[in-house]
């Protein structure tokens, strides 16, 4: 007889059971944030000439898929656009490498790289990603056109904002319908 548990306050612990949760088809976390870690490096490498960078933002995001590290990973890629000449493929590249690292982040930011992410998730959650990347490729493109001043019409202004408004309102209306 355990004489000792009789002096104890409080009830009695008893181990936690293990827990197994059925995935119909899923897909490892170490997967995706190896996919989030090769599209860093094979898409910022050419647009920075630079190694080390790229592999140090793979790595952070391999070891920890946090979202600050990805809002890390924009404030350095803004420094870094700044600090360039204007080029639409550069801010295209950026905006799209840094989105989907965003996206993949939140679908492994709170699992073990043991984990394993429904296959239906991640295809909901690149559905989306396809349709803000349409929206905001189309603003970068926009933006750029406007920089370079095509058309120098004044009007052009108010149409390409109510165009974007309008697109941003269709595309937020698409991503909650479809992601919830």
């Amino acid at each position: 007889m355990n004489l000792g548990s009789l002096f104890e306050s409080g009830p009695r612990r008893r181990p936690r059971p293990p827990v197994a949760i059925e995935l119909e088809r899923s897909v490892p976390a170490w997967l995706l944030r190896g996919i989030s870690a090769a599209v860093i490096v094979l898409g910022l490498m050419p647009v920075v000439d630079d190694v080390v960078v790229p592999v140090l933002a793979a790595v952070a995001i391999m070891i920890l898929p946090h979202p600050g590290v990805v809002a890390g990973l924009v404030a350095i890629g803004a420094a870094w656009v700044w600090g360039q000449p204007p080029d639409l493929l550069t801010c295209a590249v950026f905006v799209l490498v840094l989105h989907l690292v965003a996206v993949l982040a939140r679908l492994t930011a709170p699992l073990p790289p043991t984990g394993r992410v429904e296959l239906a998730l991640v295809l909901r959650a690149l559905g989306a990603f396809a349709v803000l990347q349409l929206l905001t490729q189309a603003m970068v493109a926009l933006s750029f056109a406007a920089m370079a001043g095509f058309p120098t019409f004044s009007w052009f202004a108010v149409l390409a904002v109510a165009g974007i408004a309008v697109a941003v309102f269709a595309g937020a209306r698409w991503v909650v319908r479809n992601t919830q």
